[in-house]
């Protein structure tokens, strides 16, 4: 082994002496100390930050607005709030009672709001017991005045108005991150706590910076460098001399190139280990996953190393080395380019959001705003509405409401704007009409999901829960809506005053055929979750941290609060739940699993979820049992433990292995054939028995045209060409320790990209194997 050793070490020693490579030390000495500076202040979350914080400005303006022009309200929170609203915004809150367009910025009404959390003089005791008040307010409500330092007294400020304006602004978690740069602070702050702002750091930042400096430029600069150790050594004089040794023309080579990767590990040694000082003593991120980056990158540069020593060989010149390395570097970016366009455009508009099973017809809502339905005599997916990867339109997931009808709704320019371009028809999908759209009911206003209660329908919308009959909603299919009679019922709604119906819409009262579910005064708030109970007579809402449970004796009586619960962790966690038996289940980002009595909402069990799985769906399926659907893409089973009960009575639940198959897209339990539904990779579906997961049939839709290219074109491609550019995304999950990082869409929708990590690290591997047993062969067998 000494020779080979040796060998390595000379060519540490040839990168130390490389000029480009101290050149690298400075510039990386360089980008550390103007990180050094940058740290970062942690305060309570007060101040209103523009469109961030305002989520629903059409329902701020209109209850501002009524408030202002009706002199019952005068006396109320709201009515406090808008006589405190500086001239501007008081003349541009008359013009919109007066049934004109607002004209002021959003940023205008934020700096408005924020001069009441300066001067509360609007406060009123009194005014404020009528409000739906966090469980945070309720505490700070009770701290003397002189008690509060101006931190905690703007934070309260901030919840009051909140409380007495419900479903108009984002939520927020309680503190704020604020960055620094050698003590100035920036002009922009983060609202989130410590924990959430670790996540953004370590799943976006840093990754970024990585993939940038070790990713590419060092990569670059390596080829540079190394690029002339092969061809120096194929001189006469070098190789003669190494070749005396008691060494294998093999080994030999393979020490050539281990030294060669000697130039990016010294590199990347510094940079990294720089990063994660800095993170650690400046933000107080110590993250030992970021040490993962050294190996990462100098496998990364082994890849196209292994390219650069073949062309050495080949032509015994640094200059064409560099050159053929470079057109791999290339073939490589177009291949992933190719990829990405693949996978954006003709699988991604196809991957399977929702499902819907009437009978054995089976309906689909897609990732690209698209509506499906199952043909099987041709066994392809038939496209209801087309999806499309630039669509802006919002299709509703769609709900079964007997065994051959659907509903769903379609929202137009809804993706980025839960509002659209205006309200949207209920859109009703029945066997005897060929599963064909018929307009119904006109939705309230910013609708995004609808519920089937018994013989009810819900509305979820961005702050209300409204719901209509499903024989009215059927009766009206086909008809046209009658947007005036809507107009004029939306008008005599309890509430609206003496404002004009304009302000019915901006505040999102339902329209004709709807009433709202909430007690006057309550709102739902992001981030939310519904589920209903499978009598159809218990609902539970999950709103901000708070957890409702609502109950209607029967389908013709109103629904009222029974139950409440405040959810341990910051508000602004994002989460799942569902309905089984008597057993409720909460699962948020970053949380244990919370299962709750479903009459009393005590919870009695806790279940531990990795912190590298995010949960995106859940389902009750019978007997007890939920499957919880991970941001891996894979299904998990939670179910009781010796029949659901401990020796003291107590219920036992348990989390057990992956079900299914793996890239889950969408689940949905079919009660009544008991088979739960899982689409998986695209528009695949497998339907499993819900008592032991068999697989009792499938779905394998005939592919078309774009599709069978990308599955024997690019996808074959994309494996045998390395993609280099997957592999340094994966730093991201790394990093994070996430398996996939989600996106939140204007309009509440969550899209989630899941970090896939063994198939750049597999075609990488093989790639780079393959080619050193080329160059081995090519080494071994050529006479120099």
């Amino acid at each position: 082994m000494r020779p080979y050793l040796a060998i390595i070490r000379d060519s540490f020693h040839a990168a130390l002496s490389s000029r480009v490579l101290w050149i690298a030390f400075v510039a990386i000495w360089v980008v550390l100390a103007s990180l050094a500076p940058i740290g970062y202040q942690e305060d309570l979350t007060a101040e209103f930050r523009g469109a961030r914080d305002l989520e629903n400005r059409s329902r701020l303006q209109a209850l501002l607005a009524q408030a202002s022009s009706d002199p019952e309200l005068s006396d109320t929170a709201v009515g406090r709030l808008a006589a405190a609203m500086p001239e501007n915004v008081a003349e541009d809150l008359a013009n919109v009672s007066a049934g004109g367009d607002a004209k002021l910025r959003t940023s205008q009404y934020a700096d408005a709001l924020n001069q009441c959390l300066d001067d509360e003089s609007w406060y009123d005791k009194e005014a404020w017991e009528s409000t739906l008040r966090l469980a945070e307010l309720r505490q700070l409500d009770e701290v003397p005045d002189g008690d509060l330092d101006e931190s905690r007294r703007r934070r309260r400020a901030r919840l009051r108005i909140e409380a007495a304006m419900p479903g108009v602004f984002a939520t927020r978690s309680m503190k704020s991150i604020s960055l620094t740069y050698a003590g100035l602070e920036f002009p922009a702050a983060f609202a989130v706590d410590k924990t959430r702002f670790v996540g953004i750091i370590n799943q976006l930042v840093v990754p970024i910076i990585i993939n940038w400096l070790l990713g590419f430029i060092l990569i670059f600069l390596g080829i540079l460098v190394t690029a002339s150790m092969i061809p120096d050594m194929l001189q006469p004089g070098s190789l003669h001399l190494l070749l005396s040794k008691p060494v294998s023309r093999s080994m030999l080579l393979i020490s050539k190139f281990i030294g060669g990767c000697a130039f990016v590990f010294l590199c990347v040694v510094q940079l990294v280990l720089g990063l994660y000082l800095v993170a650690g003593l400046r933000l107080d991120i110590w993250n030992v996953r970021l040490l993962w980056c050294i190996p990462v990158s100098v496998f990364l540069f082994s890849v196209f190393y292994s390219v650069s020593v073949l062309a050495g060989m080949r032509w015994r010149s640094p200059i064409l080395a560099i050159g053929v390395t470079t057109m791999f570097g290339g073939i490589c970016f177009v291949v992933g380019i190719v990829g990405g366009v693949f996978d954006g455009f003709v699988t991604g508009p196809a991957r399977i959001q929702a499902m819907a099973v009437a009978g054995d017809v089976t309906i689909a809502s897609t990732q690209g705003s698209g509506l499906i339905r199952f043909d099987k005599s041709s066994n392809q997916w038939v496209e209801i509405f087309g999806s499309d990867a630039i669509s802006m339109d919002r299709v509703l997931h769609p709900v079964v409401v007997d065994q051959n009808t659907v509903v769903t709704a379609r929202t137009k320019v809804g993706r980025m704007n839960p509002f659209g371009s205006g309200a949207a028809d209920l859109l009703v999908l029945s066997a005897g009409n060929d599963w064909e759209p018929e307009p119904s009911l006109r939705l309230p206003p910013a609708t995004i999901r609808l519920y089937r209660a018994a013989d009810s329908l819900l509305a979820l919308s961005t702050s209300d829960l409204n719901q209509t009959e499903i024989s009215g909603v059927l009766a009206a299919a086909g008809e046209q809506t009658d947007e005036e009679g809507d107009q004029k019922a939306a008008e005599a709604q309890e509430g609206v005053g003496g404002l004009l119906g304009s302000l019915s819409s901006m505040l999102g009262i339902a329209p004709s055929g709807f009433t709202s579910v909430l007690p006057r005064g309550m709102a739902i708030a992001s981030p939310r979750s519904v589920v209903v109970s499978s009598t159809g007579n218990e609902l539970y809402i999950m709103s901000r941290s708070q957890l409702l449970r609502f109950e209607r004796p029967a389908n013709d009586q109103p629904w009222g609060q029974t139950a409440e619960y405040g959810l341990e962790g910051d508000s602004s966690l994002t989460g799942v739940i569902a309905i089984e038996g008597s057993v409720l289940l909460v699962s948020r980002a970053e949380q244990p699993i919370e299962l709750f009595d479903s009459e009393t909402l005590k919870p009695f069990a806790q279940l531990p979820l990795s912190d590298r799985l995010l949960p995106t769906s859940a389902e009750g399926i019978g007997e007890g049992r939920f499957m919880l659907l991970t941001s891996d893409g894979r299904c998990r089973v939670i179910s009781p433990e010796n029949n659901g009960e401990k020796s003291n009575g107590a219920k036992s639940y348990l989390l057990k292995g992956k079900v299914g198959p793996s890239n889950v897209e969408a689940i949905t339990y079919d009660a009544r054939q008991n088979l739960v539904y899982v689409a998986h990779h695209t528009d695949s579906v497998d339907i499993l028995d819900a008592g032991d997961f068999s697989n009792q049939s499938d779905i394998r839709p005939s592919l078309g045209v774009w599709r069978r290219v990308d599955k024997y074109l690019v996808g074959p491609l994309r494996f045998v060409i390395p993609q280099t550019g997957e592999l340094g995304e994966n730093i991201g999950s790394i990093v994070s320790g996430k398996s996939a990082i989600i996106f939140n869409a204007p309009s509440g929708e969550e899209r989630i990209e899941r970090y896939d990590i063994l198939r750049p690290v597999f075609s990488c591997s093989l790639f780079i194997a393959i080619m050193l047993l080329i160059n081995c062969v090519y080494f071994g067998t050529r006479d120099y």
